[in-house]
C-alpha cells in the first residue's frame, strides 16, 4: 500500500485496501493531527494499534496523519526520495463511528480479501505502518538486503499449498504480502511466515 510502491486491484472495491493502497497517485490533502478524529473510541483503538505496531515491530514511523484522500483508499503509505516519510488515513473512513469503521473491515474480512485479524480497527493503520517499516521503494541499505529475503520468502508463501488465514490481498505483490503478513503477525494468528517477517524485522534493523 506504499504510495511509491506497485499493486493491482484484484477485486477490490471503494474502501478496500486495493487499488490505490499499492500505487495511490491521488491528491493527500488537509493533513491533521489524529487528535481531530470525530469518534472518541475510534481515535482511542488507532493510538493502540501504533501502541501495540511499536511494542510488537519497534518504533518505526511516527508520523500518522488523517488526510482527505481519494474514496479509493483508507490509508496510504508515502515514500520520499527513498525513505518512508508518512502514514495517512482517510478521513472520509476514520471519520465514522468505531463500529461503522469495524463493520467495513468485517465485510473484507468475511469475503477473503484482507487477512483476518482479530482487530479489525487496527488493520489498516497495522498495514500502513508495516509498509513503513519496509517495502521496495526505500533505497537504504538495510531496507535493500532485507527485501532479497522478503521476495524470496514470498515466493516460498505463494508456492505453500497448506498455507491459512491469509486475504486475497497478500497476492498482490511482494509490497502486500508483506505488510499483510505483519499485520496478521501484530493482531492475528502465528505461523511460520508471520514469525519469519518478526525476524527479517530484527535481522535488518528495519
Amino acid at each position: 500500500m506504499g504510495r511509491n510502491s506497485g499493486g493491482n486491484n484484484t477485486g477490490a472495491g471503494p474502501g478496500d485496501l486495493g487499488e490505490g493502497d499499492s500505487g495511490y497517485r491521488g491528491s493527500i490533502t488537509n493533513v491533521q493531527s489524529l487528535v481531530h478524529m470525530k469518534d472518541k473510541q475510534l481515535y482511542k483503538e488507532t493510538k493502540q494499534a501504533i501502541s501495540r505496531y511499536h511494542a510488537v515491530m519497534g518504533v518505526r514511523e511516527r508520523n500518522v496523519k488523517l488526510a482527505d484522500m481519494d474514496k479509493s483508499v483508507m490509508g496510504v503509505q508515502a515514500s520520499v526520495g527513498g525513505q518512508s516519510a508518512a502514514v495517512y488515513l482517510n478521513k472520509k473512513y476514520y471519520n465514522k463511528s468505531a463500529g461503522e469503521f469495524k463493520e467495513n473491515i468485517q465485510k473484507q474480512y468475511k469475503s477473503g480479501w484482507q487477512t483476518e485479524t482479530n482487530r479489525p480497527t487496527a488493520h489498516v493503520t497495522t498495514h500502513e505502518l508495516a509498509h513503513s517499516t519496509w517495502n521496495s521503494s526505500l533505497t537504504a541499505a538495510n531496507a535493500q538486503a532485507a527485501g532479497k529475503e522478503i521476495s524470496k520468502l514470498y515466493r516460498k508463501w505463494r508456492g505453500d499449498k497448506t498455507k491459512k488465514g491469509y486475504g486475497r490481498y497478500s497476492m498482490t505483490n511482494v509490497n502486500e504480502f508483506w505488510a499483510e503478513t505483519v499485520t496478521k503477525a501484530v493482531h492475528g494468528r502465528s505461523d511460520k511466515y508471520t514469525t519469519a517477517v518478526k525476524r527479517i524485522a530484527r535481522k535488518y534493523k528495519l
